[in-house]
């Protein structure tokens, strides 16, 4: 590949911890296999870099490409299509991708981590999305005792983290109502414990969490999910846009919480199942097929809602429920789908199509950038 010169370039851009281990391969959940097969099949070339090493006096950029096993530093121009997979919290950062893209540059997934609430916020206006998302507000003493008092189980997250971390859990009991959150240990695994209340009190630990927590907390109704084998799944749904700029279902994956908690997420030790397997135990009154088609069509246009409103995205990672009487349900979305579900649940195929599509769709806007949408 590296000898095939009229092959265009394609950025991928990373975060500075990710970039690091591409010199070394130690790139952790990024398989850059898959994105350099999937660059040769579209005739582009993927180089890899920081939004630090991007001179805007030059519009040249320090960037890693493969030559042959291995991969080097070169500086060249700033490829006019870039694929984002960095995350940046810092408003300097906005900026100097804003000032990218303001220059004639294709930037796409410009921002990879929206806040849970912006989320809702987009979504809760759609009429046939609205029956189904979780009841949610911004978490204080009063938005809390209000749900309390329309729903028997609420769930508490922080608007701006993902895999589960810092979530908690509230539920009405014969006697009041019962917290269940995470210990926080500085050595080995997170623990759960509960704290219970009498009356229509919130759990003291709930209350200290929020007011001390370093980002603001939402408080929402818990979704009915259907089981298996007695515990709660979900579903991560990969869609994507493709070589036609069209959006696509890449794949479904079920995600089924473990025995210790209600969280489904696997870094918090959730298992991975195949979409068929799950459904076809958990579910019996319905073909996967339907299921399937219920669970396609609901993502594809959630995705068409978010992209009518979100900047240059091409890329989630949504988080669907299924009721008991098989309704799909939107639990939440990633901005930056991390893929491994796949691969953890060996769908090879599946896996690599995740890196196939955002590559086709930036081959296609090399091809004729003039409407990326």
């Amino acid at each position: 590949m590296s000898n095939s010169s009229m092959y265009k370039r394609i950025g991928i851009l990373f975060n500075d911890r990710m970039l690091r281990g591409v010199a070394v391969g130690k790139t952790g959940q990024e398989k850059l296999a898959w994105y350099e097969e999937a660059a040769s099949r579209h005739e582009v070339i993927p180089v890899y870099f920081r939004l630090e090493d991007v001179d805007m006096h030059s519009m040249q950029v320090k960037a890693y490409m493969r030559q042959g096993k291995h991969y080097v530093s070169r500086k060249i121009a700033l490829p006019r299509v870039i694929h984002n997979r960095a995350i940046y919290t810092n408003p300097r950062y906005d900026r100097k991708i804003q000032s990218i893209i303001d220059r004639g540059y294709i930037l796409y997934n410009q921002v990879n981590r929206y806040g849970k609430m912006t989320i809702h916020e987009i979504l809760r206006k759609d009429p046939y999305l609205y029956p189904f998302l979780p009841e949610t507000e911004i978490a204080s003493e009063e938005t809390i005792h209000t749900l309390m008092k329309r729903h028997h189980s609420l769930i508490l997250k922080p608007n701006n983290s993902s895999v589960g971390k810092g979530i908690m859990k509230m539920e009405r009991t014969s006697h009041g109502w019962q917290a269940i959150y995470p210990t926080t240990p500085r050595l080995g695994k997170q623990r759960w414990q509960q704290q219970s209340t009498r009356g229509d009190v919130i759990p003291q630990v709930i209350l200290n969490r929020i007011r001390k927590a370093k980002t603001t907390y939402l408080v929402q109704q818990t979704l009915p999910l259907s089981k298996h084998g007695g515990r709660p799944f979900d579903l991560r749904v990969s869609v994507q846009k493709c070589s036609d700029r069209n959006w696509k279902i890449t794949g479904v994956v079920g995600k089924v919480a473990p025995t210790t908690t209600f969280v489904t997420n696997v870094a918090q030790g959730g298992a991975v199942v195949p979409f068929e397997q799950l459904v076809g135990t958990s579910l019996p009154t319905f073909t996967a097929d339907v299921l399937l088609n219920r669970v396609s069509n609901f993502s594809l246009h959630i995705a068409h809602v978010l992209a009518n409103t979100l900047p240059h995205v091409a890329d989630f990672g949504l988080d669907i429920g299924i009721s008991p009487d098989g309704c799909p349900l939107f639990i939440e979305c990633n901005g930056r789908d991390q893929r491994y579900s796949f691969k953890e649940a060996k769908l090879l195929q599946l896996w690599k199509n995740t890196y196939e599509n955002p590559i086709a769709y930036g081959a296609s806007l090399l091809q004729s950038p003039s409407s990326p949408s």
